[in-house]
């Protein structure tokens, strides 16, 4: 869901650029873990659907008018935090959550 929906925001900026990213995706990312028995074939179709829906929606006008402006406002106030916020999603993205996942895993089973 996560490289999907990706993909399809560099698919809507770019559409040509975003085509190899689309296809890199289902080749690269989708069709391995399919092939490898980590998810099932319907598993990878709701979540490529589902990442796609969302980067469509919150690409409308509407969303972008009510979320990005005061967000942008906040990045343009605080560019030092908003920085540093960057940095961390980007390093989840590249490692997939595993911190975060890992941090939710202990906590419930401790529970």
């Amino acid at each position: 869901m996560l490289w999907m929906a990706v993909a399809t925001g560099i698919f809507l900026v770019w559409k040509r650029v975003g085509l190899l990213a689309l296809a890199y995706t289902v080749i690269l990312i989708c069709l391995p873990r399919a092939y490898l028995g980590f998810h099932y074939p319907t598993d990878l179709l709701v979540g490529a659907a589902v990442g796609i829906a969302i980067t469509w929606l919150m690409t409308r006008e509407a969303i972008r008018a009510r979320y990005a402006a005061p967000l942008l406002r906040w990045i343009e106030r605080y560019p030092g935090p908003s920085a540093t916020l960057a940095f961390v999603l980007c390093l989840e993205l590249v490692t997939q959550f595993g911190e975060l996942r890992k941090l939710a895993s202990s906590v419930f089973k401790n529970l």
